[in-house]
């Protein structure tokens, strides 16, 4: 009788990838068009009001350092997830210092998740190899 084996590092790779990639898509259709606005000069950044054009500029550096991170870690996990883990602070961390308020933590802690999921990826690729 065969048995069936669990690959506990296959399925967090599986879900670190899929939620990834769904955050990936929902950050491209969110922001894409506002930074193609900002690139062809028809927009201020990401549509911020005078004084702060700072928001923009965080979801901007936001973005590019998640995606970064994504491409980073389909092929090692443990840096793609730093780097997603760092972005979730750049989003989140601004906003709680200087606004005082928690609204950033809506794109932040999905962020980190993602980040956490590909570092727990790492630790059990690094224990199946051992």
């Amino acid at each position: 009788m065969m048995e069936a084996r669990y690959d506990s590092a296959g399925a967090i790779r599986t879900i670190a990838r899929g939620t990834g990639t769904l955050l990936a898509v929902f950050f491209l259709l969110a922001f894409l068009p506002k930074i193609i606005s900002l690139l062809s000069g028809t927009s201020s950044p990401m549509g911020a009001e005078a004084g702060r054009e700072w928001e923009g500029q965080i979801m901007m550096a936001m973005l590019l350092m998640y995606m970064t991170g994504y491409a980073i870690g389909w092929w090692r996990s443990l840096l793609g997830g730093i780097v997603i883990i760092l972005s979730a602070l750049i989003v989140s961390v601004p906003f709680i210092v200087i606004q005082g308020h928690f609204n950033s933590l809506i794109f932040g802690l999905p962020i980190f998740i993602v980040g956490i999921l590909y570092v727990v990826l790492h630790v059990m690729e690094s224990r199946e190899e051992t």
